[in-house]
């Protein structure tokens, strides 16, 4: 399982056990994905949910998926790149 909170809702984690948050913040990190693009970082990154699933579905799946990202994650050149965003915050006890 993947955990992907808000900043809003990771700082309420943290001073619910207790922290101050005195800096939070959602920054931004789109990276350029080399060779194979989205369809080879899906086999590479969620292996696992793809592997979960019944072997004559997974190229169907990984196919489909790099076409419903196509349009968000693809520039005109044809360029992928991956939409990572990194959370940082600055917390003390």
């Amino acid at each position: 399982m993947n955990y992907y909170p808000t900043p809003k809702a990771y700082a309420h984690r943290l001073e619910s056990h207790g922290f101050r948050v005195e800096q939070i913040a959602l920054i931004p990190r789109p990276t350029p994905l080399l060779e194979g693009g989205m369809s080879e970082w899906l086999k590479t990154f969620r292996r696992g949910v793809i592997e979960a699933l019944p072997e004559s579905a997974r190229e169907l799946v990984v196919r489909e998926t790099t076409e419903l990202l196509t349009h968000a994650l693809r520039d005109e050149e044809g360029n992928w790149s991956a939409d990572y965003v990194r959370l940082r915050f600055r917390a003390t006890l």
